[in-house]
């Protein structure tokens, strides 16, 4: 539905200080922001309050509402009753799915890196970081298909219902989670990229020679 003129505004001039869901959505689309962005200032506030009473760093308030962690009230049993939901699954499932794909596309370049390249010791550590790579791949499309399954067939025991079709295509999206395995896999090919850089540079004469 469309945002009438006069809602924006009322909003501007204070006179109105609430909104609605679907008006935070149709906002954030014209501004090209993530919803989430309109409701928490993450990077312009220290701390927000999250709901009555909770007051928290506004990335918490993200991160709840998108799912990824409990609302931040301190209480034990939050982060069990979020993980016995269908969409925790499900952020488990693009999480590897995710994962997957980054490692084989990683796996695949470093295999033509191994192959490109005259240097023995560099080939070879590329080479093992390829294999590396792969047995992720295999990993976490092990893990992808044990999500899907859980999804599909429903946990009794956590009251989730079986969903008949949870394959969704993560998109080439990173998320928080994954980060770790992105400075990892980023830290790798800085070090094999100066490993080639100081070969150039001896071949070039620009740096020492490999008897000196």
């Amino acid at each position: 539905m469309p945002v009438p003129r006069t809602v924006l505004s009322n909003l501007e001039n204070g006179r109105r200080t609430n909104v609605t869901v679907a008006e935070v959505l149709i906002l954030a689309c014209a501004l090209d922001v993530a919803p989430a962005a309109l409701i928490f200032p993450a990077g312009y506030a220290e701390s927000v309050e999250v709901v009555p009473g909770i007051v928290a760093h506004p990335m918490r308030g993200i991160q709840w509402i998108s799912g990824e962690t409990a609302l931040p009230d301190g209480k034990s049993g939050s982060m069990g009753k979020m993980m016995r939901t269908a969409l925790f699954f499900m952020r488990q499932l693009l999480q590897a799915k995710t994962r997957t794909q980054k490692a084989m596309g990683d796996g695949v370049e470093l295999h033509r890196r191994a192959l490109e390249t005259d240097d023995p010791a560099a080939a070879d550590a590329y080479e093992k970081a390829s294999q590396q790579q792969f047995m992720a791949f295999t990993e976490g499309k092990q893990a992808a298909e044990e999500w899907t399954q859980a999804l599909r067939s429903g946990m009794p025991e956590m009251d989730m219902e079986p969903i008949p079709f949870p394959d969704v295509d993560p998109g080439g999206s990173i998320t928080i989670e994954m980060l770790p395995d992105v400075y990892k896999a980023m830290a790798a090919v800085n070090t094999w990229d100066r490993i080639l850089a100081k070969r150039e540079e001896r071949e070039s004469g620009t740096g020492e020679s490999p008897t000196s």
